[in-house]
C-alpha cells in the first residue's frame, strides 16, 4: 500500500542521524571537547566552531522524532502527502548540515525549507483532528 512510502522519509532521517553523529565525534577530536561537555566553553579558541557543529546535530535530534512520528500517523490518513512533507523536512535538513561549517547563518535556509514540510504535517493533523471531532467528511 502507499503506506509504506513513509518509511522512505525514515530511512533518510537515520542516515542523517548516522551522518551528523560522525561529525560530532570528528569535531570532538579536532578541537579537543571532552565529555561530558556538550558544548564547548565560550573561552575555547574553537568553540564557535565546534558548537556549530554540535547545535547542528542537537538541533535535529530535538525535532525528528516528532516530525517522524506526525510521518507516520498522517500517513495513516494521507499516505502520499505526508511521505512528501516527510521528504521535504528531511531533505532540508541535509540542507541545514551546512550549518556544521562553523557560521550560524548557514543554518538558516534550511531550516527555512524545513518548515514547509513540518508546516504540511501540521496542517494535516489539524484537518484530521479537526474532521474527528466534528465528524465532517
Amino acid at each position: 500500500s502507499q503506506y509504506g512510502l513513509c518509511f522512505v522519509p525514515m530511512g533518510f532521517a537515520w542516515v542523517l542521524n548516522i551522518i551528523q553523529t560522525a561529525m560530532v565525534v570528528k569535531a570532538r577530536l579536532k578541537y579537543g571537547i571532552k565529555y561530558p561537555l556538550l558544548y564547548a566553553p565560550s573561552d575555547h579558541k574553537d568553540a564557535t566552531a565546534f558548537n556549530c557543529v554540535q547545535r547542528c546535530h542537537q538541533n535535529y535530534l530535538e525535532t525528528v522524532n516528532l516530525v517522524m512520528i506526525s510521518v507516520f500517523t498522517t500517513g495513516l490518513v494521507y499516505p502520499v502527502s505526508a511521505f512528501r512533507a516527510g521528504m521535504s523536512w528531511v531533505l532540508s535538513r541535509y540542507i541545514y548540515v551546512a550549518y556544521a561549517l562553523g557560521n550560524p547563518e548557514y543554518r538558516l535556509p534550511g531550516v527555512m525549507l524545513s518548515h514547509i514540510g513540518d508546516f504540511w504535517l501540521v496542517g494535516m493533523i489539524i484537518r484530521i483532528g479537526y474532521k474527528a471531532f466534528f465528524g465532517s467528511s
